[in-house]
């Protein structure tokens, strides 16, 4: 039996309607009933009817936007429009909807019965198409409600069975109101081995590692046509086409770990989980104090180590994101408050951290990595805040770098990431404390030892290659722009 709802907001309509014809015997069932739009739409949602039989006007919303809401929510489901105003604008916005018949009141029972019975046979048709199909087919393989066979898969999907191994991944996005099928259109167009499966659309690959690419091109181009965020589940690799229900089932558990275990659209399971610390370096974890302590001494270094094992930890228990998110926001609050508590004058600049923006944002993070960047972010921010309070030159340490690495391939990016910064924010707050740009500073710390170099009667091209210049034209023009001199004539007047 197809499932029928009516809409009418006149009582003796709707009871007339269930009267007037055997629904029963036309392979139907009337299922729920409602007065105004808003009722008809909340039931239908819930009841998922195959037929909705809909009066043109309604209280609260009337039956064509009616109409456009129930098409945008489930695009499959049957129509039948009443009306008693036989307008031809009613007629038209009723087709350019999808409606599938237009029936004037009052209703005549036989037109009414011819009409469910062309209903009936497009539902049938599209049972049996959806039945046939090789999404149920592979929908039910997966499930091992059904016995498929290699080479029958290859028929259906016109593949080239076997392969050395096998992944399914299943694909999921935020917007449910889109067309599966045109989703799925798109998706058979990279991934042939494609199909419909649990509300996801899924398919097999043959190696994550070697089609990462493939996938990341098929990301893109579904963000940018749907304007949408697609994650895509990477289940295990199986080497045996009869075991990749067990890769289907890692791919669907993997959503429930998906803050965990999502990067840049990707959920992949880690092939082993990296090895808890001692028990003493967890106690530094929640050790608020000892943050703090780095955070007085600059020490980028311990702190962002500390960060990244706080990260890891949560991810080897597996912890639930909610739990997670508190115990981020939680170190926060905690860190802001000792350092508020420690020194007065901080405690006029910390309103900036304690804003309900920021305590949202950690809230409002999709994945681990996501939380980790922002806090970081954050705690970047405020210790550059701290020091300047305290009259401390953030830079000290990273000025103390450059002075003892100046010989290596040294750029602005890579400092940045070794002590925790935004390439561009360090670039900004460089140039505030030391009034030269970063690539400047370098230059002037080479050509000073290089001075020392000279002095002690080493040739050009060595101290050009001891002081991180691999070409010596470029050193000679460089001491040249600081000095005044080449190198030559700096050595001959010492």
């Amino acid at each position: 039996m197809y499932k029928v709802f009516i809409a009418d907001d006149e009582y003796y309509i709707r009871e007339g309607l269930k009267r007037i014809v055997n629904w029963e015997r036309l392979g139907f069932k009337v299922v729920g009933e409602a007065e105004d739009g808003i009722e008809a739409l909340e039931k239908i949602k819930r009841i998922n009817p195959d037929l909705c039989v809909i009066d043109v006007k309604m209280p609260e919303m009337d039956g064509l936007e009616l109409i456009s809401n129930i098409k945008s929510y489930k695009n499959s489901t049957k129509i039948i429009i009443l009306t008693g105003y036989p307008e031809f604008d009613y007629a038209i916005k009723a087709i350019e909807l999808g409606v599938n018949f237009y029936i004037l009141k009052p209703v005549d029972p036989e037109i009414l019965k011819e009409k469910l019975e062309k209903v009936y046979h497009e539902l049938e048709k599209e049972r049996i198409l959806y039945e046939s199909s090789k999404g149920r087919i592979m929908e039910r393989f997966l499930k091992k409600h059904l016995d498929v066979k290699e080479d029958e898969i290859n028929n259906i999907f016109c593949l080239d069975l076997p392969w050395n191994s096998y992944q399914v991944v299943l694909v999921d996005w935020e917007d449910k109101s889109l067309d599966k099928i045109k989703v799925l259109e798109d998706i058979s167009y990279y991934f042939p081995f494609s199909f419909l499966v649990d509300n996801f659309i899924g398919f097999v690959i043959k190696d994550f590692s070697k089609e990462k690419r493939k996938l990341i091109n098929l990301r893109d181009h579904l963000r940018n046509k749907y304007r949408d965020y697609f994650c895509f589940s990477i289940g295990e690799k199986v080497y045996d086409f009869l075991s990749i229900s067990s890769s289907f089932e890692k791919a669907k558990s993997l959503f429930s770990r998906r803050f965990l275990y999502e990067e840049k659209g990707f959920l992949v399971y880690p092939k082993g989980k990296k090895n808890l610390k001692p028990h003493l370096e967890l106690e530094k974890i929640n050790n608020v104090a000892l943050w703090v302590e780095f955070i007085e001494d600059l020490d980028f270094v311990k702190l962002w180590e500390l960060l990244e094992d706080k990260m890891i930890k949560h991810m080897v228990y597996e912890d639930e994101e909610q739990e997670i998110k508190l115990s981020y926001f939680n170190l926060y609050v905690d860190i802001v408050t000792l350092l508020i508590t420690r020194y007065s004058q901080f405690k006029e600049k910390s309103f900036k951290y304690l804003k309900n923006r920021i305590f949202e944002e950690f809230f409002n993070k999709r994945t681990i990595i996501d939380l980790h960047v922002f806090t970081k972010e954050i705690l970047t921010e405020l210790i550059s805040d701290f020091s300047e309070i305290m009259g401390r030159n953030p830079l000290v340490k990273i000025t103390e770098y450059i002075e003892s690495n100046f010989y290596k391939d040294l750029k602005l990016k890579d400092v940045a990431k070794e002590f925790g910064y935004n390439p561009c924010y360090l670039g900004k707050i460089f140039k505030k404390y030391t009034k030269e740009k970063f690539n400047t500073y370098l230059d002037r710390v080479r050509i000073n030892k290089a001075k020392e170099l000279l002095r002690r009667g080493l040739k050009v091209s060595e101290v050009a290659e001891m002081v991180g210049y691999k070409d010596t034209d470029y050193f000679i023009c460089k001491f040249k722009k600081y000095t005044g001199k080449s190198p030559q004539n700096f050595k001959e007047s010492i």
